[in-house]
């Protein structure tokens, strides 16, 4: 399997003055290590003032312009660990839950390829329609049999507990992309002729 690279995220707050349970913003994603640098914190305000000469945020998403001061961190999710709730505003919760819940989701397809020739296994095993062919035997016999089935399972398992545990804090993130998707095709095509802060 392919290593990932290490990424760090924040949210770009639209308006930091505005009650933490209606902020909306911009979730980045950048390549780094080491969380909360200032090294990383200005690769993301590079980013969104990438996305904002390119068009990809409305004018009025950023009135006063984007600063490090409107960019949140977003700490990595450790489903063993969480940091309490209330510490973080609910956009960043969100923000957090949606990475964990991609990250969960990936593990559960990956499992589930890797389990995918074991199933004429798993349904004769579970119906009892049929003995197992001495191909299906042997293959059922290998170690990696069972690690690959309880790794579905964990995998599985794991996803559904952290979803009933997530706040639907996500929905500040989807209703965010969906106000600025609409922002976008309403905001008319011209040249910008201001700058966003540094």
């Amino acid at each position: 399997m392919a290593r990932r690279k290490s990424t760090v995220n924040f949210v770009a707050v639209s308006d930091t003055q505005q009650p933490a349970d209606q902020q909306e913003g911009i979730l980045v994603t950048v390549e780094g290590r080491g969380g909360d640098t200032p090294q990383n914190r200005a690769k993301a305000l590079e980013l969104i003032n990438q996305m904002w000469e390119e068009g990809e945020i409305a004018d009025d998403q950023f009135p006063d312009g984007v600063a490090l001061a409107n960019l949140v961190y977003v700490p990595d999710s450790d489903i063993e660990a969480d940091p309490e709730p209330e510490t973080l505003a609910p956009i960043v919760q969100g923000a957090q839950e949606i990475i964990q819940l991609t990250r969960l989701q990936i593990e559960a397809q990956e499992a589930a390829e890797e389990a995918a020739p074991y199933i004429p296994i798993i349904e004769v095993v579970l119906d009892r329609s049929r003995p197992l062919s001495p191909e299906e035997k042997e293959l059922a016999k290998e170690r990696k049999y069972g690690k690959v089935i309880e790794r579905m399972g964990l995998a599985i398992a794991t996803q559904e507990d952290y979803q009933a545990q997530c706040s639907g804090h996500g929905r500040l993130i989807l209703n965010a992309i969906a106000w600025q998707q609409q922002q976008s095709q309403l905001a008319p095509d011209s040249s910008k002729d201001h700058k966003l802060l540094e």
